[in-house]
């Protein structure tokens, strides 16, 4: 091997090493304590900009931060090492974090969709509005759309009875007033015809036969009018980053979906107007459609 092929090598090795040293930092930093360790994770943290002052004021516990910091690491080391790792494997911290961040979608759909389709949102704001929430998770997307639109009843779907019994917890919130209920279902064998409004379904947490026989049913549950979202990755940035999302979507076991591909699954299901929403950078693409 020549000094160029090692340099080759070596290099992004010891620039991508150092994203996982941070991630350590921030995960012994979110415990707290003292010691040369603790105080030693903190000065890494400083340097990359990240003070601990933030922190200290973020709107999540610091169980949640440790387990947002965590969750990538863990994963990794059981894809490497051939140990199948799944969403449930998670701790529960990790699973509350990442729903969290999921519940922001309400109010960007409330914001940057709905204003474009005032037929579906004056329905939304009527009694017997529904939604269904394709791989509830802990609930906490549903609830944050179940909580935007006063009137909405939220049905949330998931094949993970872990998961699930984190979502009763969510489901029990008072504000919620019962308007959500929760089912260990697979959206493949969803039954129902003319039942919602307005339905979620997250490609990448989901396989690919369920996910194909799963827009078809769903598809038919709507009512006409109703809109059908599909979240999925982005595939058309830096190569990296496409690379990396198909990667990790690939070792959940979900189906790695561009926008293309997105509003062709929607048109073969009857859909009309299917078309992929402009997204703040970071967010991860949506495409919908109408019954």
């Amino acid at each position: 091997m020549t000094d160029a092929t090692m340099t080759a090598i070596t290099e992004p090795v010891q620039e991508w090493e150092r994203g996982a040293w941070c991630l350590a930092a921030l995960t012994l930093a979110s415990r707290g304590g003292g010691g040369a360790l603790a105080s030693a994770a903190v000065d890494v943290l400083e340097a990359a900009g990240l003070p601990v002052v933030t922190l200290t004021s973020a709107p999540m516990t610091s169980a949640q931060i440790e387990a947002l910091a965590s969750s990538a690491l863990l994963k990794t080391v059981g894809l490497i090492t051939g140990r199948e790792v799944s969403w449930a494997d998670q701790s529960d911290d990790a699973l509350r974090a990442q729903g969290r961040a999921s519940g922001a979608a309400a109010a960007m759909f409330a914001r940057f969709v709905l204003p474009n389709y005032p037929d579906l949102a004056a329905r939304l704001a009527q009694p017997g509005a529904r939604m269904l929430d394709v791989g509830t998770g802990v609930g906490a997307l549903g609830a944050a759309f179940a909580a935007t639109f006063s009137a909405l009843h939220v049905t949330g779907i998931d094949v993970m009875p872990r998961v699930l019994a984190l979502a009763e917890q969510t489901v029990a919130e008072p504000h919620l007033s019962g308007r959500m209920e929760l089912r260990n279902q697979d959206v493949a064998a969803i039954d129902e015809q003319n039942a919602y409004d307005l339905a979620w379904l997250p490609a990448p947490f989901v396989p690919e036969p369920s996910l194909i026989e799963g827009i078809r049913r769903i598809a038919g549950a709507l009512r006409p009018g109703g809109m059908f979202m599909i979240g999925h990755g982005r595939f058309d940035g830096p190569p990296l980053d496409a690379a990396l999302t198909r990667l990790q979507t690939i070792s959940y076991g979900g189906t790695p979906v561009d926008s293309p591909t997105a509003v062709r699954l929607l048109t073969e299901a009857g859909l009309s107007d299917a078309t992929t929403l402009q997204m703040p950078h970071g967010s991860p693409g949506i495409t919908i459609a109408l019954r």
